[in-house]
């Protein structure tokens, strides 16, 4: 549902300004006024993508794609090299260019103080290096657990999973690759709910 609730805020961001956009989520019909505000942002846009990735819904995915990160306005965020990468990669737009971008920007932000996205595990997938990629999956998730096991961040909701590597995970997976890492920051029921095409 969650993948459909984003999908559906981006179907109505692109449709004609002043209009009535139809969604359907959980198999009911709905109609928006369609407008392009501040919601298809591009916290929002990262976090449709990531459901999206995971249901592997080519449906949901589509408004995504055609949208972008910067669609309803700049990303100031210390996320916008990724965001914009992820991007690139699902376009088929120049990718590693953008991965390399992505790249760059998290190393600037180490000391930053919060977790960054997994920019090196895309740019894995980019380079389509299927043993590389499981290396750096369990580095993702070690830098995860290192992330949030400091002062009270083991309280916080984002501290049992990982969105993003769940989600390239699971697109692996879908692209016919074997995830060899086990972790229970994977919940095995969602990556064997990844079939390959």
């Amino acid at each position: 549902m969650a993948s459909q609730v984003g999908a559906a805020l981006f179907r109505i961001a692109l449709a004609e300004p002043g209009t009535e956009a139809e969604v359907t989520i959980d198999g009911r019909g709905l109609r928006y006024r369609a407008e392009r505000a501040k919601e298809a942002g591009a916290h929002n846009w990262h976090r449709a993508v990531c459901f999206a990735l995971i249901t592997g819904a080519p449906e949901d995915l589509a408004p995504l794609v055609l949208t972008g990160p910067a669609f309803a306005g700049p990303d100031g965020s210390a996320f916008s090299a990724y965001r914009e990468a992820l991007h690139a990669y699902l376009t088929g737009v120049e990718p590693e260019q953008a991965a390399q971008r992505a790249l760059q920007q998290a190393e600037r932000a180490v000391d930053w103080g919060f977790a960054m996205p997994p920019a090196v595990l895309l740019s894995q997938l980019v380079e389509g290096d299927e043993e590389s990629f499981n290396l750096a999956l369990a580095d993702a998730l070690e830098a995860h657990r290192a992330h949030y096991a400091v002062a009270d961040r083991a309280d916080d909701p984002d501290a049992a999973l990982n969105l993003d590597i769940l989600a390239l995970a699971c697109h692996a997976r879908r692209r016919g690759w074997a995830v060899r890492v086990d972790s229970p920051y994977l919940p095995t029921s969602l990556l064997r709910a990844a079939e390959p095409f």
